[in-house]
């Protein structure tokens, strides 16, 4: 992680959302149809942050991509956050982001991968 400080001013809900393994390490899947411009990215390097919003009770995972361009999204305790809480989120995993509804991923599905992610818990949060 960097010092980087998002700019990104609008934030993304996952429609879907779940944890799963691969050779041996945890990875998170999200399913974000509006990224589908992203998915023809190679991402070479990129920065993050951890943001918590007290009014909406939510982590926000804020990225940079090596072109400049922000995303953000968000991570509510009673939805997608419920995924933040399980003991996967509590070591390093991968984020890998598709546009495709999880029905209907196959080999041919476009997706991206930001590796060794860790959260960054806030006291505030309580979660």
């Amino acid at each position: 992680m960097s010092n980087y400080t998002p700019s990104v001013t609008e934030g993304i809900y996952p429609e879907d959302a779940g944890w799963t393994v691969e050779k041996g390490n945890n990875v998170l899947l999200l399913s974000i149809p509006v990224l589908t411009e992203i998915m023809t990215y190679h991402i070479y390097t990129f920065d993050y942050t951890w943001l918590y919003h007290e009014e909406l009770d939510a982590y926000i995972f804020c990225f940079r991509l090596q072109n400049d361009k922000e995303f953000a999204i968000l991570f509510q305790k009673d939805h997608a956050g419920m995924l933040l809480m399980e003991g996967e989120a509590y070591e390093e995993f991968t984020l890998v982001i598709t546009d495709q509804d999880f029905k209907k991923l196959n080999d041919d599905s476009k997706y991206i991968t930001l590796s060794n992610i860790s959260l960054d818990r806030q006291k505030i949060a309580g979660w």
